[in-house]
């Protein structure tokens, strides 16, 4: 009897710290760890450098990262900054369009749409993946590295909502800038005051 009483005792405590633990680690989830945990892909044929963030938080099915390419050659110097998204829906959503917190709406990239997991003739039954991307400017990424923002991507059948969130922003930003990242209080106070009603880059507004 006093075994089994011990052994429970031991379970409970192990479970408990291995809790612990676990907590412990989502904690330090901040702009340091995103900072560490960026995957990068170089294309030496290409000129290219893509730096990508892992998978955004509390997206459900869904899939959500922020990517950065630098063009290192070429008549595209410079990096491009990109929400790429593979949303997953029970049937075709028809994803076209992105609004942000002012509102106002803007087309997306469509990458690709299409059907995974059948398993059987019928296509309702499928799992539905709608693979999008949408152009984001440095300076709007600067006005939100503190805050984090919301975006809505709507189709014709569907909508989704997702949060960016600041240390995913600022964890990127920084290995851009190849500096140390920064969180909370460190960031300078101009970047956490009143941002731009509107985020889309001019390439978007031109279409």
């Amino acid at each position: 009897m006093k075994s089994s009483v011990k052994n429970r005792s031991l379970i409970q405590g192990l479970v408990g710290l291995l809790l612990a633990l676990c907590l412990s680690a989502c904690a330090t989830r901040d702009a340091h760890w995103v900072y560490e945990n960026l995957k990068l892909t170089e294309n030496f044929h290409a000129g290219t450098k893509v730096l990508e963030t892992p998978r955004f938080p509390g997206t459900g099915a869904h899939h959500a990262k922020l990517r950065a390419t630098a063009h290192t050659r070429g008549k595209r110097i410079g990096a491009d900054i990109e929400l790429t998204i593979r949303a997953e829906f029970d049937d075709f959503s028809f994803l076209d369009r992105v609004s942000f917190a002012s509102g106002r709406v803007f087309p997306l990239t469509v990458v690709k749409r299409e059907t995974e997991d059948c398993g059987t003739t019928d296509k309702s039954l499928c799992n539905v993946h709608e693979y999008v991307s949408v152009k984001l400017s440095k300076n709007y990424l600067l006005s939100k590295r503190a805050s984090g923002f919301n975006v809505k991507l709507w189709g014709r059948r569907d909508s989704v909502v997702f949060f960016v969130p600041a240390h995913f922003i600022e964890g990127l930003l920084a290995r851009m800038e190849d500096r140390a990242p920064q969180t909370g209080e460190e960031i300078p106070a101009a970047t956490r005051g009143p941002v731009p009603a509107s985020p889309a880059p001019a390439s978007a507004r031109g279409r």
